[in-house]
């Protein structure tokens, strides 16, 4: 019993239950042009053309402090939401106090994230701590909210991928939602972003369940096996609640891709693996951590230029051709927005 509970648990806690608010849809929503299923093909990424530069030149994708997001709420959010999901009398009282008065549970209301990993000094498993850091897509590569927001001035591009599964070395499972190991422990996870409060609900509520029912089948023998259940709780709330986003941003379209980096990396002097910088940049008066990550060049398929750039369309789009020319990318396309918007100056 004890090997299947802990095999059990820590399947649970590699998952972020993403999927769940799609679980009623028939097999033709799934795999229809924008279904479920083929979302992950063609995202994109609303960039300026200096970034699209740094992008091309550099082979690498910026991630930033999960902390640092234009959504003030995120990674904060889902706590009161597992509170309100706990609260229906679906779930024991002892199950819920469990949860509730953890230490996993006042971990998960700070940005302390720990893992188990192999230590580089002695050589033995230990916990370790990692920070999360996050790039944005988009699955709509000429939305006219997302021109305004990043190419209102005339400056930006839409950067659109072949598969998001194919961008990185290592990462190659073409599931919409799903999470993989990378070099030196550093976790991937990718997914759609979660906008409407039942549908987070969904998702914690399918954890909760399946914790619930380890749980009943551990009662018995409970203080051998807490800290199993826990362990996923906590691992699994941290996974899901990179996708959580307000229902304000909706708009966005958000396809995300998660860095989970065990903080000796970012300590380290110098980069190794796949970190290609990492530090801070300034956004106003603000620093905010990044890390810039080489992704596979050949993933790009096309890129969009802006619609509010008008009669200067022509020496816009030669000077991309001339950055993709220099990086020996001519086959990436250029394509114009087909947004009719009119400029007045």
């Amino acid at each position: 019993m004890l090997n299947d509970i802990f095999a059990r648990c820590m399947a649970i806690s590699m998952s972020h239950f993403l999927n769940t608010p799609y679980k009623e849809q028939t097999i033709t929503e799934m795999y229809a042009p924008d279904g479920f299923a083929n979302k992950a093909s063609g995202i994109c990424h609303y960039c300026t053309v200096d970034t699209l530069k740094e992008i091309l030149n550099n082979g690498c994708l910026r991630f930033s402090d999960v902390r640092f997001l234009n959504d003030s709420t995120e990674f904060i959010e889902i706590i009161p939401l597992i509170e309100n999901v706990l609260s229906c009398n679906e779930y024991t009282s002892d199950f819920r106090k469990l949860i509730l008065e953890s230490v996993e549970m006042e971990e998960l209301k700070k940005y302390h994230q720990s893992y188990t990993g192999l230590s580089r000094i002695t050589h033995k498993y230990e916990q370790k701590i990692y920070r999360t850091y996050t790039c944005s897509f988009s699955t709509e590569n000429d939305s006219l909210s997302m021109w305004n927001y990043y190419a209102s001035s005339g400056e930006g591009v839409s950067i659109a991928f072949n598969h998001s599964w194919d961008m990185f070395e290592g990462s190659d499972k073409s599931e919409v939602n799903i999470g993989e190991k990378l070099k030196n422990d550093i976790m991937i996870y990718r997914g759609l972003i979660v906008y409407k409060r039942e549908d987070k609900k969904k998702c914690i509520k399918e954890l909760l369940d399946a914790l619930q029912q380890i749980y009943n089948e551990a009662k018995n023998e409970i203080e051998k096996y807490r800290g199993h259940i826990l362990f996923a709780f906590r691992e699994s709330i941290n996974h899901m609640r990179c996708f959580f986003k307000n229902e304000s941003f909706a708009c966005e379209n958000e396809y995300r891709i998660v860095l989970k980096i065990p903080e000796e990396l970012l300590l380290a002097e110098e980069c190794s693996g796949d970190i290609f910088k990492k530090g801070q940049f300034k956004r106003g008066n603000i620093l905010i951590p990044f890390v810039d990550y080489k992704f596979k060049r050949d993933s790009i398929k096309h890129i969009v230029t802006n619609p509010f750039i008008g009669e200067e369309n022509s020496m816009f789009e030669l000077g991309i051709r001339e950055l993709l020319w220099q990086n020996k990318m001519e086959d990436v396309h250029i394509l114009s927005s087909g947004i009719p918007i009119r400029k007045y100056s």
